[in-house]
């Protein structure tokens, strides 16, 4: 399945509220995940450094800052269990310069799901100055202002296809922009007057590149958010 910054804009939206282990990547956090990070990762995994406690969040979907692009890249889904891929198994610092279009904060585009960066972090941007990031043990994966934090660097992630606000897609080949708050693909589908039934969406589904769509809350939310980027090809 291509991955698209869309998407990773709705995978990264999909995991808030949800903990921060280090080095993890979409896994789910057992007891037998949370000994083997132990001896893994003994400074990290000491119980002592943090107030919230790793046997609390047992059961929970865990990733590290990184981690949180890998989750994407790695997954069918926002709720799929991830397929672990050595050749992007990279660091934050890593990772950035592994971004063939990268520059100072400064320089910044101003596109969803591109990733922002300081020394050995990593958050994704989600527009109006907003990122999401895996912020550390005692945070989780949290929404924070991208002027609030230190953010030094931006970069396009290397294995996401990006959709170019220069050269958007023909209008005829996607459909109208969404531009109202509902969270339920259906009713978006509807209020840009366009069919939204189950068999509607399963080929606007094919089309977008969602295989095996089941109507799944994750899937709809990926549809959603290229509907709100007016990426959304038409079947």
């Amino acid at each position: 399945m291509q991955k698209t910054n869309a998407g990773l804009v709705a995978y990264a939206k999909a995991q808030l509220g949800k903990p921060y282990w280090y080095g993890t990547f979409g896994n789910t956090a057992t007891r037998a995940l949370l000994l083997y990070k132990k001896k893994q990762y003994p400074y990290y995994y000491d119980q002592s450094r943090y107030q919230v406690q790793f046997s609390d969040q047992l059961g929970q979907r865990v990733h590290d800052c990184v981690g949180l692009i890998k989750g994407y890249l790695w997954s069918e889904s926002p709720t799929a269990a991830p397929v672990y891929n050595v050749k992007q198994d990279v660091s934050a610092n890593e990772l950035r310069l592994a971004c063939a279009q990268r520059g100072g904060i400064g320089t910044m585009p101003d596109l969803p799901g591109v990733l922002v960066f300081f020394d050995g972090h990593v958050g994704v941007y989600i527009g109006g100055g907003e990122v999401i990031e895996a912020r550390g043990h005692d945070y989780g994966v949290v929404r924070t202002k991208l002027k609030a934090r230190p953010w030094t660097h931006w970069g396009k992630c290397p294995w996401i296809v990006y959709a170019d606000p220069a050269q958007p897609p023909a209008p005829a080949a996607c459909f109208q922009r969404y531009t109202g708050r509902s969270i339920s693909i259906v009713d978006a589908l509807e209020a840009i007057g366009q069919p939204s039934s189950y068999a509607d969406r399963k080929r606007i589904a094919a089309a977008n590149g969602v295989a095996d769509y089941r109507g799944t809350a994750a899937q709809n939310l990926q549809l959603l958010a290229a509907l709100k980027a007016g990426t959304l090809r038409k079947p």
